[in-house]
């Protein structure tokens, strides 16, 4: 009769082989068993009478069915910035963690722990890029039926309200709900909004020419002497002023001296390095390119005296342009007391 034996070593060898593959198996792999699933076995035991025999015994079979687990997981977005009249998306994604199907409700609320209340607005990720388009307006609430691992992307918009100073802050809460059997599943989380604004400073010194005094917030002056006005325009916020325009309209019992406007960025001397004198007329001999620096502009004075200056960078003869955070440009001009 043939050997039935099997040789000892050959199970852990098998064995070694198994126990180093599982180790090698990525995390990811290992799915959660789908409610509903039932897991059948059987054992068995093998043996042998005196005479060599070979027999096989088996246990019944045990059945254990899988029940419904819900959980859910939603990314976390940083927090954000945007300018007055602005809308700051927050992408978001809503994963199914759990082993059964589940629906889940999104709501999103703001001024919970900063009370500007500004409006919070959910809208579908239509491509699902997480990089909101002009085109995706379409408003949500539900992710919709979602199997285990399925997933759900869309946005929260805060808008963030006209006119709202610089710095100023509203919190958004998104709530996550399952529902049904699944309303266990419940996510959140919180983003910060910070409105930016240009704040836009003008400082107005005066100085007697005729008798070389210096700057400063006031000044004495004869009939017949001349007075030199500085103008410092600095913005201080956090985003660029734009479309930047100053005037000066009030000269009462003064005569503007023409071909005295000067724009630049010495804010020591009128005429010093960094400043160039306009024409009085806004054209300075005409076709003129944008400005092309912050510290820039284009001046005008008419024949009532009012100063007009168009300031910043791309500013023109007929438009403002833009002032940096940070920045800050110098216009000097000069009066006669009457």
């Amino acid at each position: 009769m043939p050997s039935t034996r099997i040789h000892a070593n050959t199970p852990k060898y098998l064995l070694l082989v198994v126990l180093m593959a599982a180790l090698f198996l990525p995390a990811s792999t290992a799915l959660a068993a789908p409610a509903g699933t039932l897991i059948t076995n059987q054992a068995s035991a093998t043996f042998q009478d005196a005479n060599a025999n070979n027999f096989t015994a088996l246990s019944n079979a045990t059945t254990v069915t899988v029940t419904s687990v819900y959980t859910v997981l939603v990314t976390s977005p940083p927090d954000a910035s945007g300018g007055s009249n602005t809308v700051v998306y927050y992408p978001y994604t809503v994963t199914n963690t759990g082993n059964d199907n589940n629906t889940f409700t999104l709501t999103a609320a703001t001024g919970s722990a900063l009370p500007n209340n500004w409006v919070a607005t959910i809208y579908f990720d239509a491509n699902g890029d997480g990089v909101h388009q002009p085109g995706e307006t379409t408003v949500t609430g539900s992710t919709g039926l979602l199997t285990p691992n399925g997933t759900y992307r869309f946005f929260v918009g805060v808008t963030i309200p006209l006119n709202t100073p610089n710095g100023s802050q509203d919190d958004t809460t998104l709530n996550v709900n399952g529902t049904g059997a699944g309303a266990a599943a419940t996510a959140q989380d919180n983003v910060v909004t910070t409105a930016q604004a240009p704040i836009l400073t003008v400082v107005k010194a005066a100085r007697n020419v005729t008798t070389a005094g210096a700057f400063g917030l006031t000044a004495n002056a004869k009939p017949a002497e001349v007075i030199e006005y500085r103008m410092t325009v600095n913005n201080g916020g956090a985003i660029a002023a734009t479309l930047v325009v100053l005037t000066d309209p009030d000269h009462t019992w003064t005569t503007y001296v023409p071909g005295t406007i000067y724009i630049g960025s010495n804010g020591a001397t009128a005429n010093g390095a960094g400043n160039i004198l306009q024409d009085d007329n806004n054209t300075i001999g005409g076709g003129e390119l944008p400005c092309a620096v912050d510290a820039c502009g284009y001046a005008n004075a008419t024949a009532g005296g009012l100063i007009t200056a168009n300031l910043g960078n791309t500013a023109t003869e007929l438009v403002g342009g833009s002032l940096s955070p940070g920045s800050t440009v110098y216009v000097y001009f000069q009066v006669r007391v009457d």
